[in-house]
Formats: C-alpha cells, structure tokens, sequence
C-alpha cells in the first residue's frame, strides 16, 4: 500500500505545514537534549499558536499545551524545557539530565494511561 498524498489548497497552507514541522522538531530535539532517556511527542499549529508536548510512557492522551505566540526565542526554549519538566514532575519522576525510568512503577487505567493523567494530579 502507498503512502496517502498529502495536498494543500495554498502556498500559504504549505508555508505553515513546513513551519509547523520545523518548530515541531525543534522543540522535540530540545526535550531529548534537556531529558535525554525520555521519549516525547510534539504536534504543533503555527496557525493555532500551540504545541502539544507529551511524554508517551506517561500518557498517550494527556499533555501540556504551550502556547507559543509573544515569545521570544529565549522565552520558548525555556517555556518548553519548563513545560518538559512539569509534565515529569506531575507524576514524581526525575527531571533531572539523565534521568530515566520510573514510568514503569505509575499506577495505571485499564486503558494504560497513568491515573490522574487527564488532571495532573
């Protein structure tokens, strides 16, 4: 089976995809450089100004939504480790460089999801 063929109405739609997709890998390489040993997933919408940072081995379904507009560079790249951070400090794991594992030992759902993920409690 083929790969489905991405199309956009726009060059302005194309334009925000390429800037969604670099600020999204940006962002995913800062959380590995700063939590190396954590996987993460990032989506982005530069349209929608936020990005979603998850940690997978915590949850699939919850996150934190940063919001991305008026930040400068400086700003962002300290929102989004802080936000890293948070995400891990929400569960009692270590966000300290180099830490890993723990995820392991959160209580879970019969879905899998760590308990209290959708609140952050």
């Amino acid at each position: 089976m083929s790969s489905p063929i991405v199309t956009f109405d726009t060059p302005d739609e194309a334009e925000l995809a390429v800037a969604s997709d670099r600020l999204c890998r940006q962002i995913g390489a800062l959380l590995c450089k700063h939590y190396p040993g954590r996987k993460w997933f990032v989506e982005v919408s530069v349209r929608g100004g936020v990005a979603q940072i998850q940690c997978p081995a915590i949850s699939q379904l919850y996150g934190y939504t940063l919001h991305l507009h008026n930040k400068t560079h400086d700003q962002l790249r300290d929102a989004v480790v802080r936000a890293g951070g948070q995400v891990l400090e929400m569960f009692h794991l270590s966000r300290d460089r180099g830490a890993s594992g723990g995820e392991e030992s959160l209580l879970r759902d019969a879905r899998g999801e760590a308990l209290n993920a959708a609140t952050g409690l």
